[in-house]
């Protein structure tokens, strides 16, 4: 389950959805976890630790989280 976690953390199109960057991307989210309900446990966790504040442990490495915030902080300013 971890890596699934991981997998959507590294994935702009996922990060983006979580953020709300677009309601197209939302949609295609949604339609994806329909077809793959064995993934909402995995992507709860993922959701939380991108809405987490700064502190939680995430079991990234400090790079890894540096690049997964300047990733969020891009796509933040970044519209498509």
């Amino acid at each position: 389950m971890v890596s699934k976690v991981r997998d959507f953390l590294m994935d702009e199109g996922f990060i983006e959805y979580v953020l709300g960057v677009s309601p197209e991307l939302v949609s295609q989210w949604e339609a994806y976890f329909k077809i793959h309900p064995e993934y909402m446990a995995a992507v709860e966790e993922a959701k939380a630790v991108l809405l987490a504040p700064a502190d939680v442990d995430c079991e990234f490495s400090e790079d890894e989280y540096d690049d997964l915030k300047d990733r969020i902080i891009s796509s933040i300013f970044d519209v498509h």
